[in-house]
């Protein structure tokens, strides 16, 4: 019988498969990175290549994005460096379109850096990335709906992932450490839910976003103590994931020959209520994120873009509930780990990653095609407005045949001596990239 069943199933799959369309494209990626300060290796993982098949049949398509991710200095091929990065199916009813499976999802109308973006968790390690390329695919069902010139979308995200953070990486530009003893707690519900309503005019498009989830990223919720039989304290951070709601507005605008994007999002966080055997630390807080981007395209191919990302925090409120047994140790004690706990700043877990770097920035860029668009050719500056800090990108994509392509670009970063300079961090990181891309 059981026999009988997979029969059955084949010559019903099979001339679905037969009658539909299959596509397979891809691309290998080989890239390394030299620190200019010794030309040592940058000992982080990068993707080999990407394949992708994509089947349609009808008003029905699905699409896989599959990646493959190594190191230079422990290359091996094992099933564990195969990442199945998307994999979902579409249904294009006659109203708009249905998404269901594991996908990347992506808002906003500025590039790289948008506030409003903020459905898909970030993968750190690819953070100087754009677009998808520095996204992780999540469990998702999606529906857009096409009403005259409007569009509704609504996305549903009942499994929650966090960021990707590469921690104690002693390569990684930005040093994140996990505390020794630290507890982590996931999200009770991890449910999440975006809407996004899209309005098209005749110079462009508008639209305003509402998401309701969590913070990617962890942050305190309380503090443990445990006591040695030597008297000697050791506190055990208890890590969450911050409950906020995101209001976002974005747009982008093409009057002649200009193009202008621009967002704006205003978030609202605050630590969930959670039962732990530990002194609890709960924060409420509201913060504004925006960006502004201007281009302009000249008739020779010459493209400039500038671009001023801002964070504004508002009132920060934290209180902390000790536990009895930090309420039982002695004043002097318990004021000197209040004021420990105290002078950690408050950071945005949601919105542009940069914010982790400053919190004004001004990016100016351009981009150059020559010799038949065959060398492509592009520059860009990064000011840290908040505090001294610089970087400067060249780079270059040259076409040897189609489909192959000689990538070189070099990324040097100048910081201050102000304490804590986040640029003064990255100087270190300084870096020349060499790398091939073959498209098939």
């Amino acid at each position: 019988m059981r026999n009988m069943y997979k029969l059955w199933l084949f010559v019903i799959i099979l001339p679905g498969l037969i009658l539909g369309q299959i596509n397979v494209s891809g691309e290998l990626t080989p890239l390394a990175m030299l620190r200019i300060s010794d030309g040592s290796l940058l000992d982080l993982p990068f993707r080999l290549g990407h394949l992708k098949v994509d089947y349609a049949y009808g008003d029905f398509e699905f699409k896989t994005n599959t990646s493959i991710e190594t190191r230079w200095k422990d290359l091996n091929l094992s099933e564990d460096l195969v990442t199945l990065r998307e994999a979902y199916l579409i249904w294009y009813p006659s109203f708009g379109e249905v998404k269901l499976g594991k996908m990347i999802h992506a808002w906003g109308a500025a590039d790289a850096n948008n506030p409003t973006d903020n459905l898909s968790p970030y993968d750190f390690y690819y953070m100087f990335l754009t677009g998808t390329d520095r996204k992780l695919g999540t469990l998702s069902v999606s529906s857009l709906v096409y009403a005259g010139d409007f569009q509704l979308e609504l996305v549903v995200l009942p499994d929650f992932v966090a960021n990707r953070i590469p921690y104690n990486e002693e390569d990684f530009p930005i040093k994140i450490e996990l505390p020794p003893g630290a507890v982590t707690i996931e999200p009770e519900n991890a449910l999440e839910v975006g809407a996004k309503i899209k309005y098209a005019m005749g110079l462009g498009d508008i639209s305003v976003s509402l998401f309701d989830g969590y913070d990617h990223m962890l942050s305190s919720a309380g503090i443990g103590l445990e006591m040695s039989p030597a008297f000697e304290l050791t506190l055990l951070p208890q890590l969450s994931y911050r409950k906020t709601r995101m209001y976002g507005l974005d747009g982008v605008f093409f009057p002649g020959n200009w193009t202008i994007r621009g967002e704006i999002a205003y978030f609202q966080t605050e630590t969930p209520e959670l039962e732990l055997a530990a002194s609890l630390i709960s924060t409420e807080a509201a913060y504004l994120q925006s960006v502004v981007q201007v281009e302009y395209s000249f008739s020779n191919g010459l493209q400039l873009m500038g671009q001023f990302i801002s964070t504004d925090y508002g009132d920060v409120t934290n209180t902390f509930t000790p536990d009895p047994f930090f309420s039982g140790l002695p004043d002097s004690i318990q004021q000197g780990l209040q004021m420990q706990l105290g002078a950690a700043e408050f950071q945005a877990g949601m919105g542009t990653p940069f914010a982790m770097i400053a919190e004004r920035v001004l990016v100016a860029s351009s981009m150059f095609e020559m010799f038949d668009s065959s060398l492509e050719l592009r520059a860009m500056v990064m000011l840290n407005l908040d505090e001294t800090g610089t970087m400067m990108s060249l780079g270059s994509t040259y076409s040897i045949v189609e489909g192959l392509g000689l990538d070189a670009g070099i990324s040097y970063f100048i910081g201050g001596d102000e304490p804590g300079n986040s640029f003064k961090e990255l100087e270190n990181f300084s870096n020349l990239t060499l790398g091939l891309t073959y498209n098939f």
